[in-house]
């Protein structure tokens, strides 16, 4: 697999524990070489899963409609 996309929501949730989730999946994929696809958002849990990928020097695609 050389990529994943992942679609999770532009604010951080109610729990500590989905913050450092997505955190941890990032590190993870790019340990496992896989780049991120995403929805583009730099805030809550998509942010922090695409600034913890970046942090770890991997591969990142943020996709968001032109609307938005």
């Amino acid at each position: 697999m050389q990529r994943v996309c992942v679609f999770a929501g532009s604010n951080s949730g109610g729990q500590a524990e989905y913050l450092a989730a997505a955190q941890e999946l990032g590190r993870a994929l790019v340990q496992r070489h896989v780049g991120l696809v995403y929805g583009g958002a730099r805030a809550g849990l998509m942010g922090a899963l695409a600034d913890a990928v970046l942090a770890a020097r991997g591969h990142v695609t943020g996709v968001i409609p032109k609307a938005l």
